[in-house]
């Protein structure tokens, strides 16, 4: 407001000391010709640029108000389809996990399988060696045994021989130790 003070008073002194003419005239009264070109002449140059410039003008933001909403409807189409896609990945995701939990357990499972085989395996290889290495041992004895035994037939015989000074039969030698040894087993 104040400003518009402060123009007014320069405006006026300004013409109050200014020379020349009746300034009163130039302000207040219009000069009625000029009036009717300046308003003949803002029409025609408003039907200029309506015919020229409107048209053109109006085309071009038309046209940008369309391509702002193609965009717009291509950018939310692309947004669903984004989120359509990040579900699908997620349901592929949650299916590969529960399908590697699946193998992780069936590894589990088929481990267990595998140790228990093995151990029975392993158990079995071990009873087997067991009853060979009995078995052998057994065999084993009872040569020792026949050694041992026809070891003490002949010095038994040898004795006898010696001791009686005459031989007999060498069968019926050999009978009579095997029964005495046998005798001999038989109580111990």
């Amino acid at each position: 407001m104040n400003k518009l003070k402060y123009f007014i008073y320069m405006c006026s002194i300004n013409v109050l000391f200014a020379s020349g003419g009746n300034w009163i005239d130039d302000w207040l009264l219009p000069d009625t010709a000029l009036t009717l070109w300046t308003i003949v002449t803002f029409l025609v140059l408003l039907l200029v640029l309506r015919w020229k410039a409107w048209g053109p003008l109006m085309d071009t933001l038309d046209a940008r108000a369309k391509q702002i909403e193609d965009s717009l409807s291509k950018a939310e189409k692309v947004t669903a389809d984004a989120e359509k896609q990040a579900e699908k990945n997620e349901e592929i995701l949650n299916s590969a996990r529960k399908e590697a939990q699946g193998i992780v357990s069936q590894a589990r499972e088929a481990a267990e399988k595998l140790k228990s085989k093995l151990e029975s395996d392993g158990k079995n290889q071990y009873d087997v060696m067991l009853h060979k290495a009995s078995s052998q041992i057994e065999s084993e004895k009872q040569k020792a045994l026949s050694e041992i035994k026809n070891t003490v037939i002949d010095i038994a015989l040898k004795a006898s021989e010696k001791i009686i000074k005459r031989n007999l039969n060498n069968d019926d030698n050999k009978k009579m130790i095997e029964q005495t040894v046998e005798e001999f087993q038989k109580t111990n």
